[in-house]
């Protein structure tokens, strides 16, 4: 998200003004962006260690191959070329 943010205010706002001058206004976007980086970045995080989360995560019958893992995400959400894009934007209409 704050790279997205810091893209679009680079992008999007000229580095000066009409007038020549230094564009002030675009370096309190990206200052802002920044101190809210840095704001999370020294938030301490109070995570309890659940033994039973921790097994969870480390038990090998649950690990899937790349195989799997992609039959599983066209489950959830199958691909749509271009075509078909097309052909249900025109049934809406």
């Amino acid at each position: 998200m704050y790279l997205s943010d810091l893209t679009f205010i680079e992008e999007g706002t000229p580095n000066f003004t009409s007038d020549g001058l230094l564009n002030f206004a675009k370096m309190r976007m990206i200052a802002h962006v920044i101190r809210e980086i840095r704001h999370f970045q020294q938030t301490p995080y109070k995570i309890e260690h659940s033994p039973k989360g921790s097994n969870y995560l480390r038990d090998p019958s649950l690990l899937l191959d790349d195989d799997q893992l992609y039959k599983l995400s066209l489950l959830i959400e199958p691909k749509q070329g271009r075509l078909t894009s097309q052909s249900s934007t025109d049934r809406k209409i």
